[in-house]
């Protein structure tokens, strides 16, 4: 983390986040790590509705807003009726002296608010306005309410393609198609920032979960793009290729291959599994063989692999360099010793909740190290400080302030 002395990459840029729950918070959670002082600004009484999300049945149990926390951490929070007059002049204040403006809200909602990117160049032509949209910004949908669920997962094709043969998925985890499509955003910023360091022009960038959805299956779609006939779905026991399926362990716990390169790997693959006889057998012994005989093979290697606890087949697989994993359950995942090696995975004094740690944002800076994670702020935690900073004073801050509770 940054030391004391040293000033964060980031911290002359000033960003207004106009934003609820994961997609644009995350792009913003990213420069407030590196130094960008990011005022979230957020409704009265309810704030952003992340900070009560992390209790929808189904998810874990906590008293702490943990899905807030991880998307607004080392931000400042001040609560504003934007739908009032003295609220909207002073996010109008604030829009004047930003670099960036970052919002998910609908268009129409953007536009009924004067919210929009053209009402607001004109208060700071040189703002960038980042929009995140669930749907994109032109066509029938534009101002549907979109999650990604939704529109990354199901309308990007992913979820057609891990569906089970028979039966229903699960749930996709809370925020994973939000967090990948926030980088999107956050590098459409970065792009905007440079260009106006060029130019000395602002401008608008905009990123939907439907586009990052496309984006992640891109490969899949360019197939069916480039008139690529699609095999049938098949269960596992009938899979068209054994590189990348989940075997069982005799410790009932799931190793995962992924033997890409078979040309390669598949000698040292039957070395370390104990299996030289594959080696020499006319059914497994070469590529079309094995296509041939899949079926086989397949209930071979789930016979092999339920004989050995998960520890054995791991040691003898990185033993040989077979590429392989455990599929790892929670508590593994959130104390994988690789994460902490790499400070994927990092410390965070939280001033109510004491010693824990966070999940870093996903990439690093040579001579660029970002501040040390704070809590995320409670809410209107900064409206004084801020609005004092305005040139408010004292009684217009509490006028707004007992406006703000009386909702």
């Amino acid at each position: 983390m940054i030391e004391s002395d040293k000033k964060p990459l980031l911290h002359d840029i000033h960003v207004i986040e106009i934003a609820s729950m994961v997609l644009a918070p995350s792009a913003c959670v990213i420069m407030a790590d590196f130094g960008a002082e990011v005022i979230k600004v957020e409704p009265p009484v309810t704030g952003d509705l992340n900070r009560n999300w992390h209790k929808i049945p189904g998810l874990p149990v906590s008293d702490m807003a943990y899905p807030f926390q991880v998307d607004n951490r080392n931000k400042k929070s001040v609560v504003l009726d934007l739908k009032s007059d003295t609220g909207y002049e002073a996010f109008c204040r604030l829009v004047a002296e930003a670099d960036v403006v970052v919002s998910n809200y609908r268009p129409d909602a953007l536009s009924r608010l004067k919210l929009d990117y053209e009402t607001l160049r004109k208060i700071n032509p040189k703002i960038i306005y980042a929009l995140a949209s669930g749907f994109g910004e032109h066509g029938e949908e534009a101002n549907k309410p979109g999650y990604d669920t939704v529109c990354y997962w199901s309308r990007s094709g992913i979820e057609t393609q891990v569906f089970p043969y028979e039966g229903y998925l699960s749930a996709f985890p809370y925020g994973a198609g939000d967090h990948p499509s926030g980088m999107a955003l956050y590098a459409s910023i970065m792009t905007a920032l440079y260009q106006r360091q060029q130019n000395g022009e602002g401008c608008k960038v905009s990123t939907s979960l439907l586009a990052n959805g496309a984006w992640s299956n891109a490969v899949m779609l360019q197939a069916q793009l480039s008139g690529a006939k699609f095999r049938p779905k098949r269960p596992r026991d009938n899979a068209y290729n054994f590189i990348s399926l989940h075997y069982p362990t005799k410790d009932n716990r799931l190793l995962k291959l992924s033997l890409v390169n078979t040309a390669r790997d598949w000698p040292s693959f039957c070395e370390a599994i104990g299996r030289r006889d594959f080696l020499d057998d006319d059914r497994f012994s070469t590529h079309q063989a094995r296509l041939e005989n899949m079926p086989i093979l397949i209930s071979e290697l789930s016979a092999t692999f339920v004989t050995r606890e998960i520890a054995h087949w791991m040691n003898v697989l990185d033993e040989y360099d077979v590429p392989h994993t455990i599929v790892a359950n929670y508590e593994e995942a959130a104390n994988d010793k690789q994460k902490q090696a790499n400070n994927i995975i990092v410390p965070l004094d939280h001033p109510e909740y004491g010693q824990m740690r966070t999940v870093n944002s996903p990439f690093e800076v040579s001579s660029a190290d970002k501040i040390k994670p704070g809590a995320a702020p409670a809410l209107g935690e900064h409206t004084r400080e801020v609005l004092a900073k305005l040139g408010y004073n004292k009684a217009e801050i509490d006028a707004m302030n007992k406006e703000n509770s009386a909702q």
